[in-house]
Formats: C-alpha cells, structure tokens, sequence
C-alpha cells in the first residue's frame, strides 16, 4: 500500500487531467450516469423555471383577485364581477360553493358542513395543481448524488481492476479515477439547484395553499351570512 502511495505521488506531476475531457471520454456504465444525470439536470431546470414563472404570476394575481373579491358587496353576485380570474384557483374555489349553495331552494339554508365538503373536494385537484412538478423535483433532487456516487464507485472499481495489466500505476488509473470522480460532480450539479428549487418552491405552494384555506373559509361564512340575510 505505501509502494502504490509511493507511485502515485511520485507520477502527479506527469499528468494533467482536464475534468471535461475525462467526462467526454468516459465509456460505459460511466458515460450511461453522465448521461442520465444531465438529463435530470435539464429536467429540473425546466421544472424550476416553468413552476416559478406560473406560482409568481398566480400570487400576484391572488392579490388582485382578493382585493376585488373584497370589494364586493355580495358573493353570490361576484362570480360575474371576477371573471378575469377563472384560471386561479380561488376562483374555482368560489364557484364551487356558489354551484353548492345555488343547489339549495330559496329559503332553505345550506349546512355548513355541506359547504365545508364542497370545498374540500374542489381544493384537492387544486392543491395537487398547484403541487404539479415539486415531487418529480424532489426525487431529483434526493436521488442524483446517489447515483453519482455508483458512478464513483463503478470507476473507481474499473481503475483498480485494471492494474493488474500495467506497470505504471498512475497512467493507468488516473483516467477512471477521473471520470469516476466528475460522475460525483455532475451529480452534486444536478442536486444543488434541484434541491434549492424545491425548497424555494414548497414554500411558495404552501403560502398559496394556506391563503387557499383561509379564503375558503371567509367564503363559507359569507355565503351563509348572506343566505341568511336574504
């Protein structure tokens, strides 16, 4: 073990390995991690970009929406007065449980609980909309280093598999220690943003829901106050 240290040492200088070229002239199960790493990368990026996009432009959007919502005097009037609106999820939430209530003859008062179980099942398809992408992301996110380790581990047992047919240890397993080594930074390329995306975007997901579940709820009380005001 110190005589192959010895060697290696001793041969440094009379290398020089450029990452990229190692990563180009990978073979194998090594190029095939490469491979499927870029592409998880590529893949979260558009993810990234295509769910950041949308989940900004729906909270500004919510503002408007919810300024104007609040500007109406009845609620079983506004559905008309927010069309801009059909695309957010609020909206949907609204008409919803003006289609429940409306379900109801003049002068029968709705249940709370059968308002509260229209909006539930309205918000779940909403909530996994707006979740649509962020599990995809995660695994990304969870499972890249780990595959860039079992290309590490792939070269690395290739390089050492190959001493036995060379003299010079160093020329010999430079290469794959090499490649084996950018497979685990091609796979922390991959993870870094993924996980720094998901984070970022949970918390934008999770801010929209819970403003999803409070509007629901001033809806549910509206809606009955007015019902009961006539």
């Amino acid at each position: 073990m110190n005589a192959l240290t010895f060697d290696l040492f001793t041969q440094a200088n009379t290398l020089n390995i450029d990452p990229v070229d190692a990563a180009l002239h990978s073979q194998g199960v090594v190029l095939l991690v490469l491979v499927v790493l870029m592409l998880m990368s590529v893949m979260s990026w558009f993810i990234i970009g295509a769910r950041a996009w949308a989940l900004v432009q729906m909270r500004r959007d919510v503002v408007v929406f919810r300024r104007r919502f609040d500007a109406c005097e009845q609620v079983l009037t506004s559905a008309e007065q927010l069309q801009a609106h059909v695309a957010l999820p609020h909206f949907k939430l609204l008409v919803a449980l003006l289609k429940e209530s409306a379900s109801y003859p003049e002068g029968i008062e709705p249940e709370l609980s059968s308002l509260e179980r229209a909006l539930n099942r309205a918000s779940e398809p909403l909530v996994a909309e707006l979740e649509s992408g962020l599990t995809l992301l995660g695994s990304i996110a969870s499972s890249a280093p780990f595959i860039g380790l079992f290309g590490t581990v792939w070269g690395i047992m290739l390089a050492f598999g190959s001493l036995s047919d060379s003299g010079s240890v160093l020329q010999t397993v430079a290469p794959h220690i090499a490649e084996a080594l950018v497979a685990t930074a091609v796979g922390l390329f991959a993870a870094i943003p993924a996980v720094i995306g998901y984070n970022s975007l949970t918390r934008i997901v999770r801010h929209l829901v819970t403003d999803l579940d409070g509007f629901g709820l001033e809806l549910i009380n509206r809606v009955a106050r007015e019902r009961q005001q006539g």
